[in-house]
């Protein structure tokens, strides 16, 4: 037999029904619980910067892709420094795992070019690159290229 415990109205609970309203209960704390967390790990708003600065930004940018070609593994610290920075202007924490995945991904190629070359390091700039499109805060114009007819 299973045991019964009084109500206040003078009814009856088994145990079965009474643990199961406990686990029912549970659950909904932990749903409740991985809700907030998953609210409290998503990335921060980034905070907006002057156009100067994004301007200052992108011709830092331009200026370390144009020096990789003859020095890739300091245009590649580079750009770690420079994206680095531009999160921090941002308001973006920068430290340990609260750095993003592509920065995060990128210093795991940086550390292979030892093994993998040069091609470690373009990898690496590939995601710089795209980690600092998405952090400048605006679409960058592409330059504007001569537009002149040419005589018939």
């Amino acid at each position: 037999m299973v045991p019964a415990f009084p109500l206040d109205g003078g009814e009856v609970m088994d145990l079965a029904t009474m643990l199961v309203d406990v686990l029912v209960g549970l659950w909904v704390i932990a749903v409740i619980v991985g809700i907030g967390r998953a609210v409290q790990a998503r990335s921060p708003r980034l905070e907006p910067i002057s156009p100067e600065a994004q301007e200052r930004y992108a011709l830092s940018w331009e200026r370390i892709t144009r020096r990789f070609v003859f020095a890739p593994r300091e245009a590649a610290q580079e750009a770690d420094s420079l994206v680095v920075s531009l999160l921090k202007d941002r308001g973006r924490p920068v430290h340990g795992d609260r750095l993003p995945g592509r920065i995060r991904e990128a210093r795991g190629w940086l550390s292979r070019e030892g093994s993998e070359g040069t091609e470690a390091l373009r990898q690496a700039m590939v995601r710089y690159h795209a980690e600092f499109d998405r952090t400048i805060g605006r679409r960058r114009q592409p330059v504007a290229r001569d537009h002149r007819r040419e005589p018939a």
